[in-house]
């Protein structure tokens, strides 16, 4: 899918959300089968496997192991190691990752789908529910856990409860209570993981090809947009310039590589230009759509003009129509877009520069030019100190 195409349907869709009210009786529980089932539910809680998710603790004595915990199943989720597929492709500028975001759903699913079943298990799962966080005089009350850590008990197990599984998570939930969370720090994590897996990619290009770059190489590939061009500098080596090059130019190498630079810019980068991104995301689109390249067709009258003389946007229109699910954002689109080459016509395709991006390999690894934050490996230094200062601990 296109980013722009992504960027119109995002703007199409409007997300309506449905509360659901429930009522639930309260009935009063036999005193020996209430005590019988705390008991489960306490040794259902403090439940703990020697591995993964399930080593939380969620007994009523401990969370404090939770910080180490999680960096474990954080650090185990994420290692995958790159093997050939096979396939001319192996670069992929978006490779599967498991953020903390959706480790810390995971760890609540498994806490709060056991709970549950232990809530439903009583004659009164809400009044239990309840009685657990905010009655402080009932023997079930949850008295080791704060004020804000039984809030998010109390919404996540009346989500449980009520919906079958939680849609919504409090996450002050008392299995992050050592855990500290930041999300620049989080959205860093995953550009450093796409790097790790991006030059294990590159590396199965290059065995499978047979290529060796001499070690303390370094080399800088430049990629043209649109066409996905690449050239490489850094070694007067002609033959291995040579197979490089051919190497990243098959199949949609180049342009993963391209994707994969692009997202790792940081906000600091000298390689880009909001000009020149519009430019490229504009011509990108015409020629994915049409096979029409901006730079190869006429202006007449503001408007970019095929050979047969037809408006360039009533072809993209035609082509959109053709999906069915396209078809619906086709006006949309072509509003979008008619805004857009209206200004490149106007400024000229070539007085625009070219969205051109680099970047350096030595050593195994893909390294970032014209910015304060680089992805290589070796280069993440600045994350280090960007996680002590914000307190994150895994």
């Amino acid at each position: 899918m296109r980013l722009n195409r992504q960027f119109i349907r995002t703007q199409m869709l409007a997300e309506n959300i449905l509360k659901k009210d429930a009522a639930v009786k309260r009935e009063k529980t036999p005193g020996n089968t209430a005590a019988a089932l705390d008991k489960a539910y306490s040794r259902l809680e403090s439940r703990s496997a020697n591995e993964g998710i399930n080593q939380f603790n969620y007994s009523k004595t401990s969370v404090a192991g939770n910080s180490g915990t999680f960096s474990k199943v954080y650090q185990a989720a994420n290692v995958r190691t790159v093997t050939d597929p096979g396939a001319e492709t192996v670069i992929a500028s978006t490779n599967p990752y498991e953020s903390e975001s959706d480790i810390r759903i995971k760890i609540l699913d498994e806490k709060y789908s056991r709970i549950n079943a232990i809530n439903k298990t009583k004659s009164d799962p809400l009044g239990y529910i309840k009685d657990k966080y905010q009655n402080s005089k009932s023997p079930y009350f949850r008295s080791d856990l704060s004020a804000a850590e039984r809030q998010a008990a109390y919404d996540n197990e009346t989500e449980w409860l009520f919906k079958g599984k939680a849609q919504n998570y409090n996450l002050q939930d008392a299995a992050f209570r050592n855990v500290t969370f930041n999300g620049e720090a989080e959205a860093e994590n995953a550009k450093v993981y796409q790097r790790s897996q991006v030059n294990q990619q590159l590396q199965v290009l290059l065995n499978r090809n047979h290529i060796h770059i001499p070690e303390g190489t370094e080399l800088t590939f430049t990629i043209t947009p649109i066409d996905y061009k690449v050239r490489v500098s850094g070694s007067d080596d002609e033959d291995l310039i040579k197979q490089i090059e051919q190497v990243l130019q098959s199949g949609d190498n180049s342009k993963e590589l391209f994707l994969h630079i692009m997202k790792s810019q940081s906000s600091d980068s000298t390689q880009f230009s909001e000009e020149a991104y519009k430019k490229y995301q504009a011509a990108r689109e015409m020629y994915e759509v049409t096979g029409y390249h901006l730079k190869d067709l006429e202006v007449i009258d503001g408007r970019y003009v095929t050979p047969d003389g037809r408006d360039l946007l009533d072809v993209y229109k035609e082509e959109l129509e053709k999906d069915p699910v396209q078809k619906e954002t086709a006006t949309y689109a072509v509003s979008h877009y008619r805004s857009e080459l209206n200004k490149i016509a106007e400024a000229g395709y070539d007085t625009i520069p070219d969205f051109i991006l680099s970047i350096d390999y030595s050593n195994g690894s893909l390294r970032d030019v014209g910015q304060s934050k680089s992805y290589g490996t070796g280069d993440t230094e600045w994350l280090d100190i960007l996680k002590r200062q914000t307190g994150v601990n895994y």
